[in-house]
């Protein structure tokens, strides 16, 4: 009987070990709400994703290649971007536009992110080799890529480090010599400017670029720049010398530049009280998942380079997307059933004289494009940064499915593999058979498991059916 007593006890701390184990196990600090976010804004950049394959009429690469970018970062499939109707792809549509822009280093940087993101070639892409477009505009001398400037610097190294070629140190050189000396900031141009002349967009462009290729030096006085361009609502302004309200665009781009240096977003140093650039992309969605620019309704363009920021993915970070996986249409138009024909009997038709229309046409939407450059990007990040965020955080729509893991880690060119299927955000725990908890059905398993093991050992010890 000893050793029966024994046996079990040896049996019960096996079977009870995993539920421990669960207990102790850390949750999330990435709020699940974010990456359902980030679902949400794909979900209005679907919606507005045109025939041609591109996010907006007038056929820019640079937020195309973005909703690209993002979408692999949340865990979608690039290849199934055609928009609500089916049109031209999002990515057919990077490469012909591509061709357009294959002297400008900035575009072309930009255009091999996307493609490694979705998972292609960029030596191979469509027929085309946007590697060597790249190389040829990169001039050993001077270390420039294209015109030199920090966004054609900046997105060349970041498609170097995502496409595996090794980054010219004359390359990082002569972006880092773009840093101006005294406040630490970078400005659009190819020549530094003087103090308090820079902004937010290109520091952390720059900043974003140099970490991915292990230059971290310039770090220190970069980030403590980014520190003067935040404001009380916990988000960022392009700068300070034109502006001072924060904007999604300045916010992702940060965010991502914060993450590629090892920094904490959401720490008390990046924090104005209980705000910080998490609290403020939230608070700047709307309904439909867009977001908007200073001064402006919810556009394609501020939007785009959003969702890779809410699931803190910088540019060139390696994304995991699941191949098939779409977007949910939760924003597209029901098609509109075709009408059954009804017998009726025919009759001798009357004519009715038409009466003469006079159709007013409306003057078509002129784009409002803004100003300062579109900024994104996306480094390898060289440490581990979490985003911490509230659990009762509301989610933007109802049944949004969870795009991907909630805890982010940026390590050295890596991130978090997204989750194997979709989840509603701010869902319960894994449920299991009959939508009990999984730890409580593996629990009522574990002691039926112990029951027979106690009551079989006392069947064979005391031969009960033998009495």
């Amino acid at each position: 009987m000893r050793r029966l007593v024994v046996a079990s006890a040896i049996l019960a701390t096996l079977l009870t070990l995993p539920l421990d184990m669960a207990a102790a196990a850390p949750t999330p600090s990435l709020a699940r709400t974010d990456s359902g976010r980030a679902t949400a804004a794909l979900e209005f950049l679907l919606a507005a994703q045109t025939k041609t394959g591109a996010l907006s009429d007038y056929g820019s690469l640079g937020e195309t290649a973005d909703f690209v970018i993002g979408a692999a970062a949340a865990g979608y499939d690039p290849a199934t971007l055609r928009g609500c109707g089916g049109g031209t792809s999002a990515m057919s549509f990077l490469a012909t536009a591509s061709d357009r822009a294959s002297t400008d280093a900035s575009s072309t940087g930009k255009a091999i992110l996307a493609v490694v993101a979705a998972g292609g070639d960029p030596s191979s892409f469509h027929g085309r080799n946007l590697s060597a477009r790249l190389s040829a505009l990169y001039d050993s001398g001077t270390g420039k890529y294209g015109d030199g400037s920090t966004f054609s610097q900046s997105f060349a190294i970041l498609a170097d480090v995502a496409s595996g070629v090794a980054v010219p140190a004359a390359a990082t050189g002569a972006l880092a010599a773009l840093q101006n000396p005294e406040d630490g900031a970078w400005s659009y141009g190819s020549t530094p400017v003087a103090a308090g002349q820079g902004d937010s967009n290109s520091t952390a462009m720059a900043l974003m670029a140099l970490n991915a290729a292990g230059f971290d030096t310039a770090d220190t006085k970069g980030l403590a720049y980014l520190r003067t361009q935040q404001v009380d609502d916990g988000g960022f302004v392009y700068s300070t010398a034109w502006g001072s309200a924060s904007d999604p665009d300045s916010d992702s781009l940060v965010l991502q530049a914060l993450l590629s240096a090892g920094a904490d977003p959401v720490a008390t140093g990046w924090s104005k009280g209980s705000n910080n650039v998490l609290t403020a992309l939230r608070t700047s969605q709307g309904a439909d998942g867009g977001f908007a620019g200073v001064g402006s309704g919810e556009t394609p363009f501020v939007t785009s380079q959003v969702p890779a920021a809410l699931v803190g993915v910088p540019y060139a970070a390696a994304v995991h997307p699941t191949a098939g996986r779409s977007v949910p249409m939760r924003l597209c138009p029901s098609p509109s059933p075709s009408p059954s024909p009804t017998a009726s009997p025919t009759a001798t038709p009357t004519q009715i004289p038409a009466a003469p229309a006079t159709p007013t046409e409306p003057p078509a939407p002129e784009p409002t494009v803004r100003s300062v450059a579109q900024a994104t990007v996306a480094p390898t990040s060289t440490a581990t940064a979490t985003l911490a965020a509230s659990s009762t955080e509301p989610v933007v729509a109802a049944s949004i499915p969870e795009p991907t893991a909630a805890g982010v880690a940026m390590v050295a060119g890596a991130t978090a593999l997204p989750n194997a299927g979709p989840a509603a955000p701010g869902a319960p725990a894994p449920a299991g058979s009959g939508g009990f908890p999984a730890v409580l059905v593996y629990g009522f398993a574990a002691l039926a498991g112990l029951a027979v093991v106690i009551g079989g050992g006392w069947l064979l010890q005391t031969r009960a059916w033998r009495r």
